[in-house]
């Protein structure tokens, strides 16, 4: 009996200790770091709305999709989730959508930005770029489900999601004195030659999600149950 208690208790700290629980703790760690630093948006008097105040009303739709995009996003790769919310497909279209509001607003209003003298020419070609590859990840990950290839789709949408935390990534190193001392020297070289460092953020997302691909390929799994 203790045997086995204690190869139980060895199983669900082997299950807690996989790589896809740190991949969430950090997602979560992340959100929280630019929530507490953020938090100066709710108050309308703050001197930060002086950026904000010509594109306030775009960034409410946008932060809506967004959020949609991140909470979805992380469910699909979670088993037990996927498990508690069967309906994946529904799920998965409700992401594919809030992607399609997500992008636009986002490239919208980078060029409100510009227009207003906020934002640099270089900053709306990335986020453009940025917006255009997340675009296309995404309707690859909805086209290779509609042809019920789910490997090349669980794929695609790994590359989706890793793309769609790049505003994350990017807001938590601008937040943390340590990562922005790291990331200064490749920010700089980018930046002198005239190219936004959100491209920096774009590939190292991309590589983290090869990394996840690869290492999900390792992984043997169960053949999926038929979603409704």
């Amino acid at each position: 009996m203790a045997t086995m208690t204690a190869r139980s208790m060895g199983a669900a700290a082997t299950r807690f200790l996989r790589p896809k629980y740190a991949v969430f703790a950090a997602i979560a760690a992340m959100a929280l770091v630019v929530l507490h630093k953020d938090r100066v948006i709710a108050d309308p008097a703050d001197p930060i709305w002086d950026h904000y105040r010509p594109f306030a009303w775009w960034l409410i739709p946008h932060g809506i999709a967004g959020l949609v995009v991140l909470l979805l996003g992380a469910s699909q790769f979670s088993d037990r989730l996927r498990r508690r919310l069967p309906r994946h497909r529904l799920v998965g279209r409700i992401y594919v959508g809030a992607v399609l509001v997500l992008v636009p607003i986002g490239v919208l209003i980078e060029a409100i930005k510009y227009s207003h003298g906020i934002a640099s020419l270089k900053l709306l070609v990335a986020t453009s770029g940025f917006g255009t590859l997340l675009l296309i990840a995404t309707a690859m990950g909805l086209a290779m489900a509609r042809r019920h290839r789910l490997a090349p789709h669980r794929r695609w949408m790994t590359r989706s999601y890793a793309i769609g935390l790049v505003f994350l990534t990017g807001r938590t190193v601008d937040h943390i004195p340590l990562l922005t001392r790291l990331t200064t020297w490749p920010s700089d070289m980018l930046e002198s030659h005239h190219v936004s460092d959100l491209w920096m953020y774009v590939a190292l997302s991309l590589a983290a999600a090869q990394v996840a691909i690869w290492w999900q390929a390792r992984r043997p799994r169960a053949t999926p149950a038929r979603q409704r």
